[in-house]
């Protein structure tokens, strides 16, 4: 699908008035990009691993393009320079996808719980948001186990988002689980046995299929979790909650040095006061 998006986008742009034959730098290079790709998005155009080649990313997808503007690259790029292969390009996407965590927590901050439907642990450890579809084979394997979720002290919150589109059949599944009064049951009763309930209520889809666009989430089921962090795809329960309890470490390590570093610290302001005593 990307590339029918490149080709059709190539073939209406307006060529450049002349093949660029010097190395361009960061700013040259998005205008140039902006001109073979007008109106699409072009984001995070840097320099890559590999000398005289940049990375940039094109309707959220992951390029190459060398630094003479000549040549696009679509692919992966792997470093084979030591035992264990190192998926370079998935570093740089995972790296960009972070840096939208902040507002995706700020964002699911805002986030009503009537506007959700939620399955909730007994003994809640930890908060994930699901983006789901009716007709999704992994969403439906994930609400199968959701008791070894809700087990390991996981609570499920689920958020729409029909692939299809708000007018398909997906969507019309979904809203009898959201106007349902037991809207637990009706969820299950769908994924799980095929069931599905007639719906006619004002629901939040539209709302959380414009989240599905901003989050970048590419499909279902779409996993955000508490600190904004994105997993895009089913995780068994055992996996999730192993990556949630090391994630939580290395929030309290780096809240740790936080803390050390701060200048109210105790320890840092003696350091500072005898380093002033002593003409430092």
């Amino acid at each position: 699908m990307k590339k029918l998006f490149i080709l059709l986008m190539l073939s209406l742009s307006v060529p450049l008035a002349s093949a660029a034959s010097k190395a361009l730098n960061e700013d040259e290079i998005r205008a140039m990009l902006e001109a073979r790709f007008p109106g699409a998005s072009i984001e995070h155009v840097a320099p890559s691993e590999i000398n005289s080649l940049y990375s940039f990313v094109l309707q959220g997808d992951l390029y190459y393009i060398s630094d003479d503007g000549k040549y696009l690259i679509d692919g992966k790029m792997l470093d084979i320079s030591t035992e264990q292969i190192r998926n370079v390009s998935q570093e740089r996407i995972t790296q960009l996808d972070q840096m939208k965590s902040p507002m995706r927590k700020r964002e699911m901050a805002k986030v009503k719980d009537e506007d959700l439907v939620i399955f909730k642990a007994p003994n809640e450890k930890y908060v994930i948001n699901v983006f789901t579809d009716i007709d999704c084979g992994y969403c439906q394997k994930m609400h199968r186990e959701r008791n070894d979720y809700l087990s390991r002290g996981i609570t499920i919150r689920y958020l729409a988002f029909p692939r299809a589109g708000l007018n398909s059949s997906s969507a019309k599944k979904l809203e009898g689980i959201w106007c349902a009064k037991d809207q637990q049951t009706a969820m299950t009763e769908a994924k799980l046995e095929r069931k599905y309930r007639e719906g006619n209520c004002k629901t939040p889809f539209a709302e959380q299929m414009s989240l599905v666009r901003k989050f970048g989430i590419r499909g279902t089921p779409g996993i955000v979790l508490e600190n904004g962090d994105l997993i895009g795809g089913y995780l068994p329960a055992e996996i999730m909650r192993q990556r949630l309890d090391q994630l939580k470490k290395e929030q309290k390590a780096e809240q740790k040095k936080t803390d050390l570093e701060s200048p109210s610290n105790p320890a840092v302001v003696m350091l500072k006061q005898a380093l002033l005593k002593l003409g430092l």
